[in-house]
Order: structure tokens, then sequence, then C-alpha cells
């Protein structure tokens, strides 16, 4: 005799799909605008800054866009003598100095909350129990990328269990 695997309601499935751990998506309009704010701002900081009629002995009365100044008083403002590199430089730098601070708190708050080891003993203790729920309620409580894995792996074997 044949046995049968009783299979997933309608009700179940769409349980199990509205309850994702996958997060939803969103645009991601930091990964564009960031580099254009901060070039925007590496011109800022080059015309104004390091550009400042105080920082040459012969500064371009006209001012303007892009204005000629001669005689810088320093290795500063030397620097603006460069020309339309300098701006795109800075740029550049703030560019860089943004997507490491973003990347630093990505990672720092993927990691949870806690020692991993900890959350890992207290999710063995209840599997051992056999309390896949209490296991599931540590995950939520731990967060980040090991909780969330964690709890995807809970799902699907609670599920597997119930059939």
């Amino acid at each position: 005799m044949t046995e049968t695997k009783a299979t997933a309601t309608t009700a179940a499935i769409k349980n199990t799909a509205t309850s994702s751990v996958q997060p939803v998506k969103k645009g991601n309009s930091i990964s564009w605008l960031a580099p254009l704010v901060c070039i925007i701002l590496g011109y800022v900081i080059w015309r104004f800054v390091i550009g400042s009629p105080s920082n040459f002995t012969n500064p371009d009365p006209a001012g303007g866009f892009w204005p000629n100044h001669q005689g810088a008083k320093g290795n500063i403002p030397r620097m603006y003598l460069g020309g339309i590199i300098v701006p795109i430089l800075i740029g550049s730098l703030l560019t860089v100095i943004t997507f490491v601070i973003e990347r630093l708190l990505t990672v720092t708050k993927a990691t949870g909350r806690g020692s991993i080891a900890e959350f890992i003993r207290k999710v063995q203790y209840h599997l051992a129990n056999r309390d896949v729920d209490k296991a599931m309620a540590e995950c939520d409580r731990q967060k980040g990328s090991v909780g969330n894995v964690m709890k995807a792996g809970l799902r699907k074997y609670k599920n597997d269990i119930e059939y």
C-alpha cells in the first residue's frame, strides 16, 4: 500500500507567502543620488571654501561660476588651481566616505542583537524540547541575517512536520 502525503491548501500557501522573511523590494535611489550630491558638494567646497578670494593675493573680481584666482597664499588654496578635476576628486572622496558609512551601518544592523552563539544555543534548546514556535520567537528577538535565515528554515521545518 502506498502512503499519501497531504497537499497544502490554498489558504496555507497564501499564509506562507504573506509571512515571508524576505524584505519588500524598494527603490534604491541613494545609489545614484549620493554620488550626484557629493559631486555638487565637492564643487561647493572647491569654489567657496578652497577658492575663497581671501585665500589668493590676486582674486578674480568678477567671481562667477569658475573664477580665475591667481597667487595662492598656501598649499590648500593651491589645490584650487588644479581646475575641474579637483571638485570631481573631492566629490569622489565624499562618495566613498558616504558608502563606507552606509555599508558599516548595514553590516552592523545585519549582525542582529546579542551574541550569535547564545542565540544558536537557545534555538537548539527549544528544538531539543520540540518547541518550534519558541525557537521562531527567539529568531524574532535576535533580528539580523542569522535570525532571518534560521526563522525561514524553522518555518519550512514546521510546515513539513505538519503534513
